[in-house]
């Protein structure tokens, strides 16, 4: 197996409302040379065992699941920890990602490499009809962003 260019890290926990749909939203983009690392933390709903469906359809999905409920930043260290990429993308259980997110983040960050991290826009979703609440745009330049 090759290196891929990303590695998709993804914790989960008691997401079985949004989780096919943010892992469909993975599998369908229009780049496709990553690797898909989901750590469940130990969900006590139906998580994990719709996390073992996609795992057994699509071999770039590498799921695990924690003994205990580590909470977000140990689980998040441990995706990490076992990624190959050259780039890590975030990614949450009630995430949706649009088909050309990775396209578009690669070709950034490869024509720009003195930039170290990127981001998107995002829309908030107030129930399951996808009402907008609002738009959420982030500071994009490096003395709104920096840390000094």
């Amino acid at each position: 197996m090759t290196t891929p260019m990303i590695s998709v890290v993804m914790p989960v926990y008691n997401a079985e409302k949004y989780v096919a749909e943010a892992v469909e939203s993975i599998l369908q983009q229009t780049y496709t040379d990553f690797e898909f690392i989901i750590i469940d933390d130990c969900s006590t709903d139906n998580s994990y065992g719709i996390l073992q469906t996609y795992a057994a359809k699509d071999i770039r999905i590498r799921l695990f699941k924690n003994d205990v409920n580590n909470k977000l930043p140990n689980t998040l260290n441990f995706g990490i920890a076992q990624s190959n990429g050259k780039y890590i993308a975030r990614m949450d259980a009630d995430d949706i990602s649009l088909p050309e997110r990775f396209a578009k983040q690669v070709e950034f960050m490869e024509s720009h490499p003195e930039i170290g991290v990127c981001g998107t826009l995002i829309k908030e979703f107030i129930d399951e009809n996808e009402q907008i609440t609002r738009m959420v745009e982030y500071p994009v330049e490096h003395k709104l962003i920096s840390i000094t």
